[in-house]
């Protein structure tokens, strides 16, 4: 019987958040917590699909003949293709399934969606199944826990189907790319209308410059990036930082448009300095000062985000004690609490990471101290 392992990175977008909403340039990475999924077939005397994601408190067994009759009586692949009816049609089938929330509906709709979308598309024989998925990303936290869960799904049931059809080959990037579509159109679940951005991050790891509609460029043989990401633990609506940038957009469209503009300017500097590390070795002289380059635009795409009312108190906090220790710090994801990143020199001593690390822990954040720009989804 077939069984497999799948785990995939969160993200912490480094600059461009906010920008990216209106076409402009930003800078995205993979951050070294995952999403792992362990996938089994079951014996075919189960008849079940067993399904246990313990982050969210969700385990339960579906009948196998119970999928079947909902969807797969009237073999429909052109209805899937219809968004909003499958959709529709998934939310209809979980309705009658048991759940105590809102985070395990949305999860069991994820689920579903991209359980018989891809059985659909790549034709699947459907046995019995269990899936296991937890995840080291905090849910709502802006680390892309949701892109990454649904990375992992569609890479599951993708692979899945190519070991039933004795395809072994590697996840090369057509296959890539392959997933990254798939887990989109799963994002529009939790998301409504999202950017990309996340699912190409968890999808390729690594650090990748983006643009909406546009393109996904993969940065790769980057050096590891050493960050403190520091959890406000304030609550906030994606949706509605969004919406109140808009909102000034309309009132000031031409401040907000060269604000939007200056921001492009910083994530295409950084792409520049960070290709140019890549060529150095570290004990170059340019090393340092690549590093140094980026905590001044670290500091100023902060101080134009602030301007745009989408920081926090506790986030200029978070600056302020990076400053203090000769480091750069800014928001990542929406703002208005969340995450903050701070970038670590190379030479950063242990002692002054623990320093700012107690200091930061008796504000009341937590901190951790992680890595930049590593592998994307895997499977083994």
């Amino acid at each position: 019987m077939i069984q497999f392992k799948v785990s995939a990175p969160g993200k912490v977008i480094l600059f461009g958040e906010h920008a990216v909403v209106y076409g402009k340039t930003a800078v995205a990475a993979s951050v070294d917590l995952r999403t792992v999924l362990n996938f089994a077939e079951l014996p075919e005397t189960e008849q079940i699909v067993k399904i246990c994601f313990p982050k969210v408190n969700l385990f339960i067994n579906v009948p196998l003949q119970q999928i079947q009759n909902f969807f797969f009586i009237n073999k429909d692949v052109e209805h899937v293709e219809n968004y909003e009816a499958f959709y529709n049609k998934v939310k209809e089938f979980v309705s009658i399934i048991s759940y105590a929330n809102p985070q395990q509906r949305l999860s069991l709709e994820a689920f579903f969606y991209l359980f018989i979308y891809i059985t659909q598309k790549e034709e699947i024989e459907v046995k019995p199944f269990q899936v296991h998925l937890n995840t080291e990303l905090g849910i709502g936290s802006g680390l892309g826990s949701s892109s990454s869960f649904a990375v992992c799904l569609a890479a599951c049931f993708l692979h899945w189907s190519r070991l039933q059809k004795d395809i072994y080959k590697i996840l090369d990037f057509s296959i890539l790319d392959t997933i990254s579509k798939y887990a989109l159109n799963c994002e529009k679940i939790m998301h409504g209308n999202p950017s990309g951005i996340d699912n190409s991050v968890c999808t390729y790891g690594s650090i990748i410059e983006f643009k909406k509609d546009d393109y996904v460029k993969p940065i790769s043989n980057v050096h590891a990036l050493k960050i403190l990401l520091v959890d406000t633990r304030v609550n906030r609506s994606t949706k509605a930082l969004v919406e109140r940038l808009l909102e000034l957009k309309h009132r000031y469209p031409v401040i907000i448009d060269l604000i939007m503009s200056s921001i492009d300017n910083i994530s295409k500097e950084v792409i520049k300095i960070i290709e140019k590390l890549k060529t150095v070795s570290t004990d170059d002289e340019y090393f340092l000062e690549g590093y140094r380059q980026l905590m001044i635009l670290i500091n100023m795409n902060q101080g134009l985000l602030a301007t745009c009312q989408v920081s926090h108190p506790s986030l200029d906090r978070i600056c302020a004690e990076a400053q203090n220790y000769a480091l750069a710090a800014k928001l990542t994801g929406a703002g208005g609490g969340g995450h903050a990143y701070i970038l670590l020199l190379p030479d950063t001593q242990p002692e002054t990471i623990a320093s700012i690390s107690r200091k930061l822990i008796a504000d009341g954040f937590t901190v951790k101290l992680t890595t930049l720009g590593g592998p994307g989804v895997q499977i083994n």
